[in-house]
């Protein structure tokens, strides 16, 4: 643009043009980098949310499994061991991002986060992987791998965790490229930090499945039509000969799991 027979002129026009175009692209380059650290501190936000809500859920199970354990104990111990894979891998991610965000001044500065190669250099070598590149694909599978074992793979969620952190070869223009070299070789430092936030959040949302799943199941079954039966009410408890006989019929449901610590009729303790 700015070489053969062109004016001073020409050629200053062109030249400022060029620089231009480079500013626009630096702008451009620097409102991504900060929409990706917004989009982090939202994700950060929604994760504390769904944290507070699963330790509720859990708790709640906790506290069916002591009232009723034939129905809940089993169900407690499942999502305890969800809890406890879930809080490893999270955890873990966690001093992932901590790593990358000791690498800047400020962690808020966003647009300052645009090194590429920090993250490249760390999880990649050559056309390989680093020990720490291998150990975070490890930590995806054996997350996966664990929690799929635990519901079953024949449970309806297991599909979608299996595709929630999926790390299969990406198709790509050129053929197929290995997952991390896909979503992670080359870009910016900022991106890092918010991939590892949005990937907490999949462990968050799998856990609320996983609980909902477990209650929600049992609650259907305890609701269940074919658990009730039909029990006989009389309006008193002895009729005299002819009388009409008075009562209800309703539909009731018996259920042996269910023991109350304390029954109390008409005043009186009843111990049996």
């Amino acid at each position: 643009m700015a070489s053969g027979k062109l004016s001073p002129r020409q050629k200053m026009i062109n030249l400022m043009y060029l620089i231009f175009i480079a500013m626009l692209a630096m702008n451009m380059s620097k409102e991504v980098l900060s929409a990706f650290g917004y989009m982090n501190e939202k994700l950060t936000d929604n994760n504390i949310t769904t944290s507070v809500k699963n330790t509720a859920t859990l708790e709640n199970l906790a506290t069916k499994a002591q009232e009723q354990p034939d129905k809940y104990a089993s169900l407690y111990e499942t999502a305890k061991k969800v809890d406890e894979l879930s809080k490893s891998f999270n955890d873990y991610l966690e001093t992932k991002k901590e790593y990358f965000l000791t690498q800047v001044d400020d962690p808020k500065d966003y647009e300052a986060m645009d090194n590429a190669n920090i993250g490249t250099e760390y999880f990649f070598k050559g056309d390989g992987l680093t020990k720490e590149g291998q150990e975070f694909l490890d930590q995806i599978n054996n997350y996966k791998n664990e929690i799929v074992k635990l519901i079953g793979e024949n449970n309806p969620l297991a599909s979608t965790i299996k595709k929630r952190f999926d790390t299969s070869p990406q198709k790509t223009e050129d053929g197929m490229q290995p997952w991390l070299m896909n979503r992670y070789e080359g870009f910016p430092l900022i991106s890092y930090v918010t991939n590892f936030t949005s990937m907490q959040s999949d462990i968050k949302t799998t856990q609320s499945e996983i609980y909902g799943n477990l209650l929600g199941g049992q609650l259907e079954s305890d609701v269940s039509m074919s658990n009730y039966q039909t029990i006989l009410i009389p309006e008193k408890s002895a009729f005299f000969q002819g009388e009409n006989f008075k009562g209800k019929i309703v539909l009731g449901r018996y259920d042996s799991s269910l023991k109350p610590e304390e029954v109390i009729v008409n005043g009186k303790k009843v111990t049996k």
